[in-house]
Formats: structure tokens, sequence, C-alpha cells
């Protein structure tokens, strides 16, 4: 009687601690009873039929899918939550026990003294756990970050204990080794995934600042183009007022035609700020007002949403900076018609990005050291750009292709960087 009182009191404590953990008030309800049913059921049947004590184990999945039907399944929060209900209650009737025996002066614990001190640890989950907000110790622990690091210090000091356990024993048997081995193992595994975790946190902190960055950008342009909103309504009313001006019906035409050249010209990049990502948009943006101080044609073809392509976008915006750079570098000192033309297209989870200009025939030997260290045309201390972009096409396996391509019998020298498989 007095283990079935002690199993009870146990499960109860259990269910508590959960609902703490999960940040619920307790309640019964038809999900709890049967998991308290199930639990007396199976540990009374080993009980009762003295099978292994080992058998208890499995109770540890039935609790695991209670959470899940209680509270949801999100696996990192139940396997959290059960590794700290575990040492919780274990805690808890640890130091009672010690506290009562102590008190007590009792070296062996009978029915009774079981049954009293796992009720006084059930009183002590029942009132004072709620006013300990475990809840947010639960929620601290499913960063996968601590996960990790916790895991890692957990297996440097079950390595280091079982390094003391050989040296004090002097016993060179198997089975002593599989727990070294095991953590050792461990202990690679977690370190890598803690840096992979490391890399790709600093990643996303990254494109988080460039995602800010380059919205105030994109923000700032909008807010500059309503401010020129009041230049351009001048514009088209002097357009629609010239007809008091010219005489002729071809002088007007003119005017008019000239007038909106003029419109036209200066609102010429104005349709980029509707295309898409407002990271790689206003980027281009500025990057195409700024090469267009120095007289050279921009044409481009846009068409994009979120660009959600498996690349960073701080990453994509890396890589048309440095092919849009290169190619302004060469149109600077081309003799032939500096024109840029720029295409960034994106489908289905794939992406190109295409970058040419008009250029001199260039041959494949001297295409091949483009993408060296440290080569370039314009002296030390530069030939990085492409460079950088091949390695991160290596790092995304990204497909780069380079040729001359022939355009209305014109050379364009061109770069194209996607995803396609």
């Amino acid at each position: 009687m007095s283990e079935r009182i002690c199993l009870v009191l146990e499960a109860l404590s259990i269910v508590i601690c959960l609902h703490h953990l999960y940040g619920q008030k307790f309640k019964f309800d038809i999900v709890t009873l049967s998991f308290l049913a199930i639990d007396m059921v199976m540990m009374q049947t080993i009980d009762f039929y003295q099978l292994p004590s080992v058998l208890s184990v499995f109770i540890y999945p039935i609790i695991g899918l209670y959470c899940g039907i209680k509270f949801g399944f999100k696996l990192r929060e139940i396997i959290v939550n059960n590794i700290l209900y575990l040492v919780i209650i274990g805690g808890i009737q640890l130091i009672v026990a010690m506290c009562y025996g102590r008190l007590l002066n009792i070296l062996f614990f009978t029915n009774i003294d079981l049954v009293i001190v796992n009720f006084i640890a059930f009183l002590v989950v029942f009132f004072v756990l709620q006013k300990l907000k475990i809840n947010k110790l639960s929620i601290y622990l499913q960063d996968k970050e601590r996960i990790l690091i916790i895991s890692l210090v957990l297996c440097v000091v079950l390595a280091v204990s079982s390094v003391i356990n050989y040296k004090m024993l002097k016993v060179a048997e198997l089975y002593q080794y599989m727990p070294l081995f095991v953590c050792i193992a461990m202990i690679f595994i977690l370190a890598g995934q803690l840096n992979k975790f490391k890399i790709m946190s600093k990643m996303t902190e990254t494109e988080l600042k460039m995602h800010q960055m380059y919205a105030d950008s994109f923000h700032s342009l909008i807010e500059d183009i309503r401010l020129r909103q009041h230049e351009f309504d001048n514009q088209i009313n002097t357009i629609y007022s010239q007809h008091f001006i010219y005489h002729t019906f071809e002088e007007l035409v003119s005017a008019q035609k000239e007038q909106c050249n003029i419109v036209v010209q200066e609102n010429r990049y104005n349709k980029l700020l509707t295309l898409g990502n407002h990271v790689v948009i206003g980027f281009l943006y500025g990057k195409f007002i700024e090469i267009d101080k120095y007289g050279i044609e921009i044409l481009y073809k846009i068409d994009i949403d979120n660009l959600d392509v498996g690349v960073p976008v701080y990453k994509l915006v890396e890589i048309l900076g440095n092919l849009v750079d290169n190619a302004k570098e060469a149109l600077e000192v081309s003799e032939i018609d500096k024109v840029l033309y720029v295409s960034v297209i994106e489908a289905n989870g794939e992406f190109e990005i295409i970058v040419r200009n008009k250029s001199k025939y260039i041959e494949l030997d001297e295409v091949d050291k483009f993408f060296k260290k440290g080569f370039s045309k314009k002296g030390g201390g530069r030939g990085l750009g492409l460079f950088n972009v091949k390695n991160i096409c290596n790092e995304y396996l990204l497909n780069i292709y380079c040729e001359n391509k022939n355009i209305d019998n014109e050379n364009w020298f061109t770069f194209v960087i996607n995803n396609k498989r």
C-alpha cells in the first residue's frame, strides 16, 4: 500500500512540475488522469510480476508523449522539460530525504518513512515551484547554443571522470573505455556543431544589420522621391502648357519631346523601387545613381521577390557589388560605348544574376586570371572582388560562368551566377 502511495505522490509531483515548466497552472483533465493511470498500471505490473526494474524506463517515452499531447509536440521543449523535471524532482526528493534522515537520525528508511519523504517532496513541488517561475529556466535552456554548451560541458566532465576512474582503478577493460570513447566523440561533434552555430549566428546578425542598413536607405529613397514629386508636377505642367508658347505643331512636338526626355532621364531608376527585396533594390538604386555620374548607360531587368534562395541576402549584395564595380572599372577605361547591363531574376527558389558590359574580346587565358587573389589591371592593393565572388560561389555551391557574348554584332563580356541544378 505504501508503495502505491509513493507512486501516486511521485506521479503527481511530475505532472505538477511539468505544468510549471510549461508555464501553465495545474489542473486535472482526461489527459492527465490517463497518464496517471498508465503510470500506475505500468509500475504496479513491474512490481507484481517482479519484472526487471530496467523496464521502468519505458515510462519516460510515455511522459514525453503526455507532454506532446498536453502542451504541444515541440521536440526541443519536450526534451529540455523532461530533463529538468528529472533533475528538479530527484533533487527535491534527495534534499528532503537527507534532511529527514539527519533530523531523525535515520540510516535506513522504512516504507512509512518513504511515504513521508515523498509527501513532503510533493508539498514542496505543489506550493513552492509555482512561486519560482521555473518556466523561465526552461525557456532559457531551450536556446540551441546553450543546449550545445551544456552538453559539451557534461561530455567533458564525463570524459575527465572516466580518466580519473581508470587511473584510480588501474583496470583496462573494454567496457570501461567505451564511455570515454563515446564522450570524446561527442565532444568533437558538439564542438563542431557549436562552431557551426556560431558561424550561422554571425551570418544572421550580419544579414539583419544589412537589412536594417539598406531598408533605411530604401525608405530614405522613397522620401526623396516624394519630396521631388513637386518638381515632377512642375515638369508635367510645363509640358502641358507649352502649346501656349509655340505657334507651330512641329515646334510644340519637338519641345514636348525634349521636355519628356528630361523627365524620363531624371526618373529612369524610380521603377526599381517597386521591384522586390528592399535590401537588393536599395543597394542597386544607390549603385546605379553612383555609376550614372561616370557617363555609363545602365540597362537593367529586375524580377525578384524576397530572394529566399538559400543564400543570405547580404552575400547576394556582395556578389552584385563586386560584379558591378568590376564592370564599371572596365568601362571607365573603355574606348567603346559605355553600356552596363544588370539582371537579377528569381523564380521557384532559383535565382540568376547577369552582369555584362560592352567590351573588346577577352581571351580565355586572361579570364582565368580574373579570379586569382590580387590580380588587377589597376595596380596593387586591388584584385579581391572577383576572388571574393568565387569564394562565395564555392561556399554556397553556386554556378559561375563568364564569357564573351555576341549581341547585335557587339561583344559583351558577361558574368552569370545562379543556383540552378
